[in-house]
């Protein structure tokens, strides 16, 4: 292919996808993600059994940011129970750098309007824990990042188990 058949191919790519997001802005054919915009969130909207996953990596690291070799991965899985009035318990099986824990824990939760809002859980071990949250889907869902002890990079999405 010469050099003119090339420019006249990027120059069609080119329109084709500035004209899907015209159409896009226009039609609403694309869902996009985000809060709820018509239904505003309160702690009511997180209440129910949720099934959870969680990754990222933890440090024992003083100095932050830490350097990327002072990170040991991390995972978990497991449950919570929320009563819809801003309190919480549940279990989980963390693996820390390879090392499998068993876990309980007990929080207490506050959600806003704009369905964002922060968690606070005290485990079994003794080690409290804060983390910030958004729902989605009406508090079908739950994503999460940790927030507090500084230190970790650990997401964690929840799907209601109704």
């Amino acid at each position: 292919m010469d050099a003119k058949a090339k420019l006249g191919l990027v120059s069609a790519i080119l329109v084709a996808g500035f004209g899907a997001l015209v159409f896009d802005r226009q039609v609403r054919i694309v869902r996009q993600v985000h809060a709820e915009e018509t239904e505003a969130c309160s702690d009511q909207t997180l209440v129910g059994r949720y099934a959870f996953t969680g990754q990222g990596f933890f440090t024992n690291s003083n100095t932050l940011p830490a350097l990327t070799g002072a990170f040991a991965p991390a995972a978990d899985v497991g449950v919570f129970v929320s009563d819809g009035q801003g309190k919480l318990s549940g279990s989980d099986t963390v693996s820390d750098g390879g090392q499998i824990i068993p876990r309980t824990f007990t929080g207490t939760y506050t959600v806003t309007s704009d369905c964002r809002g922060t968690v606070d859980l005290q485990f079994n071990s003794g080690i409290a824990v804060e983390v910030a949250l958004v729902l989605d889907e009406r508090g079908q869902e739950v994503r999460a990042l940790q927030t507090n002890p500084q230190g970790a990079v650990f997401t964690v999405v929840a799907r209601s188990v109704h």
